[in-house]
């Protein structure tokens, strides 16, 4: 059965900002309850020309970090998002993993998430793929897994 994603950040406009950043690997129950509480202390840090953003982040599947910050609040600016990247950063450092190659996937399998390389995609037709390419929270919510088809995939 596939997931509902419908309801993810309830508080947050459909129209807020998303960034997605898939790790290398699986963190451990551990990590990602690590990383949760360290998204935590980001996002309700997290500002934009001295002001507080809006903003709320979680980790999916042991695996995908998901940034959203509304902007009808405070608009991001390029300080702020280069401030998310350090943190990202600071992340992969410390736990020696690797959250921006964009040649990395993520499916799910027969329900199972499972990182696969962006060239590999064509054997898995009819599994479904978290779409990268998201950059809305409705879109998020409503077409965060798409079906692998035929190209251009997202």
């Amino acid at each position: 059965m596939q997931p509902n994603f419908k309801s993810l950040f309830p508080e947050m406009p459909g129209e807020s900002r998303v960034w997605a950043y898939l790790c290398s690997r699986r963190l451990s129950d551990e990590e990602a309850a690590l990383i949760n509480d360290e998204i935590k202390k980001f996002t309700s840090a997290w500002k934009a020309h001295q002001k507080p953003l809006s903003a709320q982040g979680q980790l999916f599947y042991n695996q995908y970090i998901i940034l959203v910050v509304d902007e009808s609040i405070e608009p991001i600016s390029g300080c702020s998002i280069d401030s998310s990247v350090h943190f990202i950063k600071a992340i992969e450092r410390h736990l020696s993993v690797d959250f921006f190659n964009r040649l990395n996937v993520l499916i799910l399998n027969e329900e199972t998430p499972k990182l696969i390389s962006y060239h590999d995609i064509d054997d898995f037709k009819g599994d479904f793929v978290f779409n990268p390419r998201i950059e809305r929270l409705h879109e998020l919510r409503d077409k965060w897994l798409v079906e692998i088809q035929s190209p251009p995939y997202f």
